[in-house]
């Protein structure tokens, strides 16, 4: 029927022109953010859902951070170890050398003795400096006294080699001295084995899952709030070509009024 009181047509072609404009419009959204939920209304339960993922992500990133913190201190706990390793090793030297007394002279054995003292004194050091680094790095158990221990007790073991000690290389204790520096590597070396293991066995499996974790979640999240390009871009040339149909058709509903006002004024 065709009235020019109620244009039900026109009514029709506005709804449905609405209709296609609030959709031309969310897929511009969904294309110029990136995202499928722009706001609660776009999908409440999926924004529900989106954001306890989100909040697992960031959770999941802090625990990293901690994680690869304590790998890093470890690392420096480590290096400081590493060192005593060394300084030890050529303080063995030295004793192994002195010991030849057949071979050197007392002059040779005094700038021995004089190199001993100050490997002792670097040993005593760096000690404190590898103890002090284990205050970023939490061990299993008694991890952490257990390496001080150690650290410690190689320490004084080899404090009486340094001159006027009980055992310096003048003191003609060599074979006490041997026993000291066996004593104190191999004490040296479990420490940076506990170290170790606890960087293998302990935060790296955590660093690993963790990750594996984090690739899931940001996979479900992007699922469920990452916008469909292929989707939306699809839906961006539907709803373009739907809005100009509906403007043509308005054009025409509107027109078939405007006839029949025609009519009647003739």
């Amino acid at each position: 029927m065709i009235t020019p009181v109620t244009n039900v047509a026109s009514l029709m072609a506005q709804r449905h022109l609405g209709n296609s404009q609030k959709g031309l419009n969310t897929a511009l959204t969904r294309l110029s953010t990136g995202s499928r939920i722009n706001s609660g209304k776009d999908d409440p339960a999926g924004l529900i859902s989106s954001e306890r993922l989100a909040a697992a992500i960031r959770t999941l990133e802090a625990e990293s951070k901690g994680y690869q913190r304590q790998y890093s201190n470890a690392n420096i706990s480590d290096g400081q170890i590493s060192q005593l390793s060394s300084l030890y090793g050529e303080l063995q030297g030295l004793v192994v050398a002195s010991a030849n007394t057949g071979a050197l002279s007392s002059d040779e054995i005094a700038a021995n003795q004089t190199q001993v003292d100050s490997i002792v004194a670097s040993i005593q050091r760096f000690s404190g400096d590898a103890i002090t680094s284990l205050d970023g790095v939490s061990l299993p158990g008694t991890g952490n006294t257990d390496v001080t221990d150690a650290i410690n007790q190689a320490s004084a073991s080899v404090a009486a080699i340094a001159s006027g000690g009980a055992n310096s290389l003048s003191s003609g204790n060599l074979d006490a001295d041997q026993t000291a520096l066996n004593t104190a590597i191999d004490g040296i070396s479990s420490a940076r084995g506990t170290i170790g293991a606890y960087q293998k066995y302990d935060i790296a499996p955590r660093i690993n899952s963790g990750k594996v974790a984090y690739e899931n979640l940001t996979e479900s999240r992007s699922r469920i709030a990452d916008a469909d390009f292929a989707v939306e871009t699809s839906n961006l040339t539907r709803y373009q070509i739907l809005t100009e149909y509906g403007i043509n058709l308005l054009k025409i509903a509107q027109q078939q009024g405007k006839s029949v006002l025609d009519l009647i004024s003739k």
